[in-house]
């Protein structure tokens, strides 16, 4: 984990480390119209070691989610260091804030052509289950565009960081 007062570098090291996540949308499904609706996506934001933190997914028109998105491309994305080895080494509980996790926010959106072959390299490398789904199914490629950030990494609530801070972030 990088030093925790490095929130930005928290925050890529979250999205690259994490293969998936909870997307939270705005549901349309008649039942429960309007209220938050979460559902767990795969997801990558590029190969092992060399992410660009755009968490990209592969999503389809039969999933729930994407329905929601069609209507209202708002979503949030949660992802956790409670899916890795990272809390259950050190005794962490997934809720506890040492524990880290991001919320990201933004819109999801259809990846365009020049990023087609990056997504699709970032997410089958990662998730090679996913070139054997059928492909009635009409999979696409999208991403979520980041607005904000939000790092828990620590006790005293989270962190902001601009989406400017979060892509200015170097790996060595």
């Amino acid at each position: 984990l990088p030093p925790r007062e490095d929130a930005a570098r928290v925050a890529r090291f979250v999205t690259h480390l994490c293969d998936w996540g909870a997307l939270a949308t705005i549901s349309t499904e008649e039942a429960v119209r309007g209220w938050p609706f979460a559902d767990i996506l795969s997801l990558s934001d590029g190969p092992p070691g060399a992410g660009s933190g755009v968490p990209y997914f592969y999503l389809s028109p039969l999933q729930q989610s994407v329905g929601h998105l069609q209507e209202n491309p708002d979503a949030t994305l949660t992802m956790s260091l409670a899916q890795t080895d990272f809390c259950r080494k050190r005794g962490f509980d997934p809720q506890s804030p040492l524990c880290a996790h991001i919320i990201l926010a933004g819109t999801v959106t259809k990846v365009n052509e020049t990023e087609v072959d990056f997504a699709k390299r970032s997410l089958f490398i990662r998730h090679p289950e996913m070139k054997t789904w059928p492909s009635s199914h009409n999979w696409f490629f999208a991403k979520l565009n980041i607005t904000n950030i939000w790092v828990v990494d620590y006790f005293g609530g989270p962190k902001i960081v601009t989406p400017e801070e979060y892509y200015n972030v170097t790996f060595q």
